[in-house]
């Protein structure tokens, strides 16, 4: 019983993911981006002072390599600019553009709508419930694959 449990979840998470990825890019797709972008700019939109790429990288919870690029695509599409273009580019903030903040309000009213045909499916009390339970699983299993990768590199 256990195992088929776990079976199912690992599927329901597995298709989740996909399924989330294929929704945010069919709605990014028509402004050239793909979800991650959407999540770097609701970043971004939550720090009117701008984020260094380390920091995105950190907000985000993925790794340097993908935000370089993804700051990169946004950097040309004209989304976000570097607050102080004489520092590196890595120590530089990153700021929204008007163009930016544009997008990010489209991405926030797709976000909205999406909520609110999920509340005809899910009530609050639900929502919040399944929040709280994947925060639960996710520090879990962040704190026990920790505990591994430790006990694996005594062996």
């Amino acid at each position: 019983m256990l195992i088929d449990r776990y079976a199912l979840f690992r599927i329901y998470v597995e298709n989740l993911s996909k399924n989330l990825q294929k929704y945010e890019n069919s709605k990014m797709s028509s402004l050239s981006m793909r979800g991650i972008h959407a999540l770097c700019l609701f970043q971004l939109g939550k720090s009117p002072d701008g984020m260094t790429a380390a920091e995105l990288s950190q907000a985000c919870e993925v790794d340097k390599a993908l935000i370089s690029r993804v700051v990169a695509e946004l950097l040309e599409l004209g989304h976000i600019a570097h607050k102080n273009p004489e520092r590196t580019k890595y120590r530089s903030k990153l700021i929204l553009t008007e163009s930016g903040r544009a997008c990010l309000r489209q991405v926030t009213r797709w976000v909205a709508q999406a909520i609110r045909d999920l509340k005809n499916e899910i009530t609050g009390d639900e929502l919040n419930a399944f929040f709280k339970v994947m925060e639960i699983l996710n520090g879990f299993l962040d704190s026990h694959s920790d505990a591994s990768d430790t006990e694996d590199s005594n062996s």
